[in-house]
């Protein structure tokens, strides 16, 4: 995820049913497993996609701007619902200690970028091409690890943004400036998003990161650099599933 924020808020940062569950293997294995989600797993067990999660992420991001890079405010990631929103990098190396409730499941930013409608692009078909070409095109050197085991495949939860069916959300910019930018606008986003099964009781080491291509935050276009992203989450799961009511959290 890269989090570069400037007067057009263009970001990036710098996530048969039956038979789907009685596929799932028991929380007891989790160990030998990636413990990651497919992307019909994600819609069999949560009713939204990928690119659905991850407009409410960025959603979320915009509402709560002080979300963005900030360590010490990662217990706002515990929203409503079934999934717990993990921060990310927005450039600098970005390390946070996360309570995540027992039972949740965990959408990580890892290379993503948004594109809000606004002169010079304010059309789907620019914003399409910013994202799909201009960013995910660009990206290198993605990793996850998992307790420091390396999640492979990472190429299987890319999220673009599609030709014939771009899903376009809304997100609040803000107070409308002199330029004429902010209120309520349209946007797309796409990029790396990984969705964890909920994880055993306990501590946990969740790393990611990669190099990313940078744009310019006017027009979206390349300035030749890269910018490297990474991100070590420490993240502890409660034995309760609300930790915030629970007396002591024991590792």
């Amino acid at each position: 995820m890269i989090l570069t924020f400037a007067r057009r808020a263009s970001c990036a940062a710098t996530l048969a049913f039956a038979s789907v569950l009685l596929a799932m293997p028991a929380q007891a294995d989790w160990r030998d497993r990636d413990q990651v989600l497919s992307n019909w797993e994600v819609v069999a067990l949560t009713g939204r996609s990928m690119t659905q999660w991850g407009n409410a992420w960025w959603k979320f991001a915009f509402d709560n701007p002080e979300f963005l890079g900030d360590p010490t405010l990662s217990s706002l990631g515990d929203v409503p619902g079934p999934v717990f929103f993990a921060q990310g990098s927005g450039g600098e190396p970005f390390r946070a200690r996360v309570d995540v409730p027992r039972g949740e499941y965990m959408l990580l930013p890892i290379a993503t970028y948004i594109w809000t409608f606004f002169d010079p692009c304010a059309e789907i078909r620019c914003a399409r091409e910013i994202i799909n070409k201009n960013f995910i095109n660009g990206i290198d050197d993605v990793f996850l690890k998992i307790d420091g085991r390396p999640v492979g495949n990472l190429a299987a939860h890319l999220v673009w943004v599609e030709r014939h069916n771009p899903q376009v959300f809304l997100v609040d910019a803000g107070p409308i400036g002199e330029d004429g930018y902010g209120g309520i606008l349209p946007a797309l986003q796409g990029g790396y998003w990984v969705m964890l099964e909920p994880l055993a009781p306990g501590q946990h080491s969740v790393a990611f990161g990669a190099t990313v291509p940078d744009l310019d935050p006017f027009t979206g276009e390349p300035t030749g650099g890269t910018v490297e992203l990474f991100a070590n989450l420490t993240v502890r799961v409660a034995d309760c599933r609300q930790p915030r009511r629970c007396n002591k959290l024991r590792l």
